[in-house]
């Protein structure tokens, strides 16, 4: 089990963990075969008046002070950094797995499915959104809406058509020709989840990297910079004339301060939430892991305002105003079939937001959107579920309303062959690029 431990703590390539164990196996089987004969009696007689687990506890713990206390010969943490940064994942819920996290509401989906007679009835809560918005829906159909009703708040983008890498490439520049679009931009597939694939890119060669990874269907939009960036959750109950905002998401981009003489990786391993992420850290910064950053200057670990990439999230509450809801009522009264789903936009100061006449829409989430502010870290475990229990009541209820009005929900045997389509899409979705390079899209 130590072994199997360290092992994962310390990613250890396969070919790597089979050597050592073979090599560590035979040498251990010959020094006990070896011991066993001119020892074994004595050293059974000496151990005789001990209880065997008391021994193996100190040797235990021993072993493991030992570890702790040797650091790496390549320069990588410690041990005791690792096992740090896997303590701080389980000691909070914001890290911990999906499948692990998302298990209670799983169940207490499957008792509002009862209650209201349908496992699809979420799927009726946007009958204007493919499955309301629950998997396979695609993003670039709600864009193409937006800018077509709120243009003056949404950023544009336009799909990729399908085809080889270099006919790709020159689809992009003719858009880029189009729509005026320069570097950076973003990248997104046009069915995604939890920011799966979406990537700032800034120069020609981060283009066809990502465009050589994958196949699946993809929009390039315009970087809306900000700074800031929220994700506003909107409802309405059919029949009503006005809607309301659930909850807010500030999303904070974290940034490391160099001081003179320590790498990025060290930065990023001495940070005591950046540690807890630092595999994705270090995997969008590979090529700079060792640079040496300034005292003072700053280093944004993420331009993706996404929870799996390494983003904040804090309760934006206090972003909301009379002025915000009413904009984003508007907006969405105007988009066909829509009642329930998260805004992501990006705004230039709080103020504007909450005067609700400047920001960007980035992209509109249906039923499946998550209450994203309950990744607060001031947020407890019960808070949170009692949140996403409550959002799930929405989404059931107004399902409930549009299929009272005779809408029709997705089948079962639909949804699942979307979610096999997506999951084995997603897995070509290529990793966060890093290093800024501003220019023209278009040489």
């Amino acid at each position: 089990m130590p072994v199997y431990l360290a092992a994962g703590f310390l990613r250890l390539p396969w070919r790597w963990f089979l050597g050592i164990t073979a090599a560590t196996s035979l040498g251990w089987t010959v020094l006990v075969l070896q011991l066993a004969a001119p020892l074994g009696t004595r050293v059974a007689g000496a151990l005789a008046g001990f209880e065997p687990a008391g021994w193996v506890a100190l040797l235990g713990l021993g072993l493991t002070l030992g570890w702790l206390r040797v650091p790496r010969w390549d320069g990588r943490p410690t041990l005791r950094v690792r096992l740090a940064a896997v303590w701080g994942r389980w000691r909070h819920w914001e890290f911990w797995p999906p499948w692990l996290f998302y298990a209670p509401v799983a169940f207490y989906g499957v008792c509002l499915a009862l209650k209201h007679r349908g496992l699809t009835v979420p799927t009726l809560a946007n009958p204007g959104i493919f499955s309301g918005g629950l998997i396979g829906e695609s993003k670039m159909a709600t864009l193409r809406e937006l800018m077509a009703t709120s243009p003056e708040f949404t950023a544009d983008a336009e799909l990729l058509p399908d085809g080889t890498v270099e006919e790709r490439l020159a689809a992009l520049r003719q858009v880029c020709r189009r729509r005026g679009i320069r570097y950076p931009f973003v990248f997104k597939p046009d069915v995604g989840q939890r920011g799966a694939g979406v990537k700032l890119v800034r120069n020609e060669d981060q283009v066809l990297a990502y465009l050589r990874q994958t196949r699946a269907p993809l929009l390039v939009q315009r970087y809306a910079p900000g700074p800031g960036e929220a994700g506003v959750f909107y409802y309405r109950f059919p029949g009503q004339p006005h809607g309301r905002i659930f909850a807010i998401t500030e999303k904070v981009f974290p940034v490391l301060l160099g001081d003179g003489h320590s790498t990025i990786a060290e930065l990023v391993w001495q940070d005591p939430r950046a540690r807890c992420l630092a595999d994705t850290y270090l995997r969008r910064f590979r090529a700079r892991q060792d640079e040496v950053l300034s005292a003072g200057e700053p280093l944004k670990l993420v331009e993706a305002g996404n929870h799996a990439q390494g983003c904040i999230f804090r309760d934006g509450m206090h972003l909301g105003s009379p002025a915000l809801a009413a904009r984003l009522d508007a907006i969405s009264r105007q988009l066909r079939g829509f009642y329930i789903g998260r805004y992501d936009v990006r705004y230039r100061s709080a103020d504007e937001l909450r005067s609700g006449a400047h920001f960007q829409i980035i992209e509109l989430n249906g039923a499946a959107s998550e209450t994203t502010s309950i990744y607060d870290r001031r947020q407890s475990l019960r808070g949170a579920y009692r949140t996403l229990f409550r959002q799930w009541r929405l989404v059931f209820a107004i399902g409930a309303a549009n299929r009272a009005r005779g809408c029709v929900p997705t089948p079962l045997g639909t949804l699942w062959k979307r979610w096999r389509e997506y999951a084995a899409c997603v897995t070509t979705y290529p990793r966060q690029i890093d290093r800024p390079m501003e220019g023209p899209c278009v040489p």
